[in-house]
């Protein structure tokens, strides 16, 4: 019988991920955690992207089979590796795949990774945004902070973060999200990052899943 609670996954960013640090609880049944900049400890986690690196070593009788992925998620990139039969499996993906994976944070010479427990191909978009759209809510209901490295800088995101406003206050059934992206024509990472804020500013609020409505 295991001596502690499983965890559920948490989804993150791939920033939160790569600029977090691993610590080992202490005792018999110690587990790595990560720590992140939000000072949140995750066991498990969750985090969507787009395979954009990959390195397959087969076995050969003296060393075991060896795969890393490279996915971005548009704030940053983090590796997921694996050996042996894990290692075939991620070796049938291929660069450009978007994948919803779930792992374990490790850590190896300074690097935090992931140890892949699931890795399913996303091949509808909008379960790419229902992810987005998830993690936004999530981020902005405990108050967290996505990352230095993807907030709006003011005089450069003033008049995108304006593009967003105008059109969400202009509608009176709310935006979704694949809406929001294709008439202001801005990467994801921007809208999801100038998304939190509205909501964070309570400018905004999500009366649906993927649909965003002026208060």
């Amino acid at each position: 019988m295991s001596k502690f609670e499983q965890k559920a996954p948490i989804l993150l960013y791939a920033i939160d991920i790569v600029d977090g640090h691993l610590i080992k609880e202490e005792g018999e049944f110690g587990r790595w955690v990560l720590i992140t900049t939000n000072n949140e400890k995750i066991y498990k986690i969750r985090i969507n992207g787009t395979i954009v690196d990959k390195y397959h070593s087969a076995s050969d009788g003296t060393k075991k089979a060896f795969t890393t992925l490279t996915l971005d998620d548009g704030t940053a990139t983090v590796r997921i590796k694996a050996w042996e039969e894990t290692a075939e499996f991620l070796n049938s993906f291929i660069l450009g795949n978007d994948v919803d994976l779930i792992g374990k944070p490790r850590t190896s010479e300074d690097e935090v990774y992931i140890l892949p427990e699931s890795v399913v191909m996303i091949e509808d978009s909008n379960k790419e945004l229902y992810l987005r759209a998830k993690k936004i809510k999530r981020y902005t209901k405990k108050n967290l902070i996505i990352s230095k490295e993807v907030q709006p800088v003011p005089e450069h995101n003033q008049e995108q973060k304006e593009k967003i406003w105008v059109l969400i206050s202009d509608s009176e059934e709310g935006v979704e999200l694949e809406e929001i992206i294709v008439e202001t024509k801005l990467d994801k990472t921007t809208v999801e990052s100038i998304i939190h804020d509205l909501l964070n500013d309570g400018d905004i609020y999500e009366p649906s899943a993927l649909k965003f409505k002026k208060i």
